[in-house]
């Protein structure tokens, strides 16, 4: 019979298989991830041409409105031709972003709104040019500063930014996702990578084990031969074996140390020249809490590397538990945890009262505990009670600088005295473990530098390949072998690729310009030019190209140059010069000057015809200082600070100022500026405007003279005025004091009372020294006043206001204030004297922007039975109702709760007069 077969084996370790297996799922992870960042670039080229057509979009429509503005100033129909270009361009560029953003709704929406806003503004444009057939240039212009334009543009403007900014978003999206995507490839790679290396190492180890083995069985047969006579020898041997094993230990973590503080060095640059030994610190040192994070240890996923350190740690001791712990201010992270049983088993966080590393920590040095039931103190501790610590030994895990994250600790469940040797086998072991530690930061830090240096490589190839400047590279005979998405557009080409491999000279109008370039730049190095080029249709177009000469990686000599389509800027160019010749035309005209400055140079471009007829040399046009060296001594400061104090918020100012002129005479200057500021606020020029107005300040200064002679003039006729009533007043008190009849004398002194309340206006009038308006409540309180002793003290009834200050205008203060003559003595006459005293309240109050209320109150018997204000008899009444209507006021009377008579007079102003009243 046949032996059996031996059953088949692979030729290789299996751990050499699955390490191939692995690598080979890496790759296809790595392809996997690649796709997805090529997806992602491709929708960020997609969101690129919608910005594109967006501002192409955004140029029309100002285009549009410069267009028309500068028709309307200007009169000239060719400042229409823009306008009538970007009418036509209007459709299709919002056709093109229709098609681009088909499939997002939100998109559609805002473009939607968008056209509106065009169709409307269209509407309003085309109405502002039948306008000017119709009516005149003049009319057009008025009705464009009556409109809504600017309204209209501000709010398309909106519109493309809400459409610019949504897009913007959308591109960051997806960068992101091509980050991520990158990012996920590297980790995928390097930690396949790693995995395959770490199955490599255990085949190989597996392999050491086998011929330890053998040699182990060798040594025993050699042994088991040898005579007694030479056991004696082999013993001496084995002590010598033992002593140098000893010193090679030695020797082994003496030189692990070096490489540890080697590694940590590379790791912090910030660590100490030579190692601190650790002391005692704090949990929450916010140093030892930073050197933490920078492991990036805590929360990490168990790994295979540091539960070798424990379980070798185990077997030397002769331990059932060893425990890798990290500790930050709140808890502690077990790294590795090996021969932790019961309900703390698979844990990976453990309170910080439930073990004895914090105190490691705290101390900065080993810790050792025989025995926790022999110590008082130790044995209510939660490590003892439940996770059943008989005996503890920790050392501290620390950083060269001095710096302990954690530490690295022995637990058996039964009393131990730990020799020194268990000392020097586990502080061995924990420089392995700070090793191990410092090997995974300096790998994650090359991968770190990987990413970065690969995302800054991709980056860079993404903005050239998808930017708006056109950029190609040439070899020696004039042929492209590369061009960006830019160029193929630019030249009409639907991509890159139908470009590749075609001549230069085919796409310019003069064929030989491309020899020529390609002589200078191989003299010179570069070259910069304008040319005129042609499109693959036969069209042409004006560029701006900027060229290099540099070497591929064979050497060879390329060219690479950049190219920029100006055809708009050309237009702008000349349309700028035509724009500045009427400017200057216009400035020339109104006699002024238009600036612009730069305050960091003090340099001034002035354009006009202001400074020839000032007479400025170049200096004070063309230097700040000169200039302000012709200002007046006391106007100079004022204007430098309105200049200094511009700001985001207040970015204009006005200025007046005095100047010397050529003659020597002060001159008059009105200067209006603005700055203009960056997007984080940073200042930029200053341009403005200058004009001469002596003779404006001439008329006022005139104006004012005779304003003033006016007013002195008013004031002095309200004094006569009051005189003259004064007499008047003498003259009717010397005639009542003549007459024997109490009746007549009584009216007398009411005529006496109304000419002193009209008096008594012409008096505040001109002694406030406001011609046009009266402070009401003040003169209420001096007419009251003056009415009370007019009575006598005996008879004279209490005042009590209830006034709001207020300024009234004449044509209202007057009335009201007879009025309030006639109704304070109606109630002292009528309804306080019979009894003697009394109390009257006089009420003023605003009611509304434009009027008032006014309310005169005693505390007499009331109103009699039947009473009608428009039918009384009496004079008093007849003037109140006659007043009342002069002054379009309504009058009622009504008895309050607590009795008496109360008038309730409601006053208008005049819209036009309703500034004045004020609150004072």
């Amino acid at each position: 019979m046949s032996e059996p077969r031996p059953p088949f084996r692979l030729p290789v370790p299996r751990a050499i298989a699955v390490a191939l297996l692995l690598m080979l799922a890496v790759a296809a992870v790595a392809l996997w991830t690649q796709q997805r960042a090529t997806a992602a670039s491709d929708k960020r080229r997609h969101t690129l041409d919608v910005r594109v057509e967006l501002y192409a979009l955004n140029t029309d429509v100002r285009d549009v409105s410069r267009a028309v503005r500068g028709y309307l100033i200007s009169g000239q129909d060719d400042w229409l031709d823009p306008y009538r270009i970007a009418r036509e361009r209007l459709p299709e560029r919002l056709q093109r972003l229709r098609a681009l953003v088909a499939e997002d709704a939100a998109q559609q929406q805002r473009l939607q709104r968008l056209a509106a806003q065009l169709r409307e503004y269209q509407r309003f444009v085309d109405g502002l040019l039948l306008s000017a057939d119709a009516q005149g240039l003049d009319a057009a212009r008025r009705r464009l500063a009556a409109g809504s334009s600017r309204a209209l543009v501000d709010a398309a403007d909106a519109t493309l930014a809400e459409l610019d900014a949504a897009e913007l978003q959308r591109l960051a999206q997806h960068e992101q996702e091509a980050r991520q995507s990158t990012e996920l490839n590297t980790a995928v790679t390097l930690l396949g990578s790693l995995l395959s290396l770490l199955l490599m190492v255990i085949a190989g180890r597996a392999l050491q084990r086998k011929v330890t083995q053998l040699r182990g069985s060798v040594e025993r047969l050699a042994r088991a031969r040898s005579a007694e006579s030479q056991a004696m020898a082999r013993l001496q041997q084995a002590q010598a074996s033992l002593h140098a094993a000893n010193e090679a230990l030695q020797a082994q973590a003496d030189h692990l140390a070096e490489l540890n503080e080697a590694l940590w060095q590379w790791i912090s640059p910030r660590s100490a020249a030579q190692p601190v030994r650790p002391g005692p610190s704090r949990l929450d040192d916010p140093d030892r809490l930073a050197a933490l994070r920078r492991t990036g240890l805590m929360d990490s996923p168990a790994e295979e590397a540091f539960d070798r350190f424990t379980r070798l740690a185990a077997q030397t001791l002769g331990v059932p538990t060893c425990l890798i712990s990290l500790v930050d201010d709140r808890r502690l992270f077990l790294k590795s945890a090996w021969g932790l049983e019961g309900a703390w088993a698979g844990q990976r966080e453990l309170p910080l009262t439930h073990s004895f590393c914090p105190e490691v920590v705290a101390a900065g040095q080993a810790l050792e505990v025989a025995d926790t039931h022999a110590d008082a103190a130790l044995r209510a501790h939660p490590a003892v009670a439940e996770l059943g610590v008989a005996a503890y030994l920790g050392v501290p895990l620390a950083t060269p600088d001095g710096q302990v994250l954690g530490s690295f600790c022995a637990i058996d469940h039964r009393p131990r005295r730990w020799s020194a040797q268990d000392h020097a086998a586990l502080e061995r072991i924990a420089q392995s473990v700070l090793a191990g530690i410092a090997v995974r930061m300096q790998l994650h830090e090359l991968e770190r530098r990987v990413a970065e240096r690969t995302a800054e490589v991709q980056m860079l190839a993404g903005a050239i390949q998808h930017s708006l400047t056109g950029f190609s590279v040439v070899d020696m005979a004039g042929r492209l072998t590369f061009v960006n998405d830019a160029y193929a557009r630019m030249w009409g080409y639907d991509s890159p690729e139908d470009l590749i491999g075609s001549a230069v000279a085919g796409h310019c109008a003069d064929p030989g310009l491309s020899a020529r370039l390609g002589a200078e730049l191989h003299a010179r190095g570069s070259a910069r030019l304008d040319f005129t080029a042609r499109r693959r249709d036969g069209s042409v177009f004006e560029a701006l190209l900027d060229a290099r000469r540099a070497e591929d990686e064979n050497g060879r000599e390329i060219h690479i140059a950049t190219v920029i389509d100006i055809t708009e800027r050309k237009r702008a160019e000349q349309a700028l010069r035509m724009s500045e010749e009427r400017l200057r035309l216009a400035l020339d005209a109104a006699g002024m000057d238009a600036f612009e400055l730069e305050p960091v140079t003090g340099v001034v471009l002035r354009i006009g015809s202001l400074h020839t007829a000032l007479a400025l040399t170049a200096e004070e046009q063309h230097l700040a200082r000169a200039w302000l060296r012709r200002v007046h001594p006391e106007d100079r400061q004022a204007l430098i600070d309105a200049g200094k104090a511009l700001t985001p918020q207040q970015p204009a100012y006005r200025q007046e100022y005095r100047f010397r002129g050529p003659d020597g005479q002060w001159r008059w200057l009105l200067e209006r500026s603005q700055r203009s500021f960056g997007p984080g606020g940073e200042p930029g020029r200053i341009t403005g405007v200058v004009v001469d107005v002596t003779e404006r300040r001439h008329d006022e200064e005139a104006v004012k003279t005779s304003l003033a002679e006016k007013e002195v003039l008013l004031q002095e006729v309200h004094h006569r005025v009051k005189n003259n009533l004064q007499i008047v007043t003498s003259l009717l008190q010397l005639q009542r004091r003549q007459l024997p009849d109490p009746a007549i004398q009584a009216a007398l002194a009411e005529t006496e009372n109304r000419v002193r309340a009209m008096a008594l206006v012409h008096q505040r009038l001109y002694q406030h020294g406001t011609l046009s308006s009266l402070d009401f409540a003040d003169y209420l309180r001096s007419l009251g006043a003056q009415l009370m002793q007019s009575w006598g003290g005996e008879r004279a009834a209490r005042l009590v206001y209830e006034l709001q200050p207020l300024r009234l205008p004449l044509g209202t203060a007057i009335p009201l204030g007879l009025i309030v003559t006639e109704l304070i003595t109606n109630a002292q006459k009528y309804a306080l004297a019979p009894r003697g005293g009394g109390l009257l309240t006089v009420a003023l109050e605003s009611d509304g922007p434009q009027g008032l209320l006014l309310t005169v109150s005693d505390d007499g018997p009331g109103l009699p039975a039947g009473f009608d204000p428009a039918r009384g008899r009496g004079l008093g009444m007849r003037l109140v109702q006659t007043l009342s209507r002069q002054i379009g006021a309504t009058v009622s009377f009504d008895t309050p709760a607590g009795g008496g008579t109360r008038c309730t007079i409601k006053a208008p102003i005049k819209k036009e007069e309703a500034v004045e009243v004020v609150a004072a």
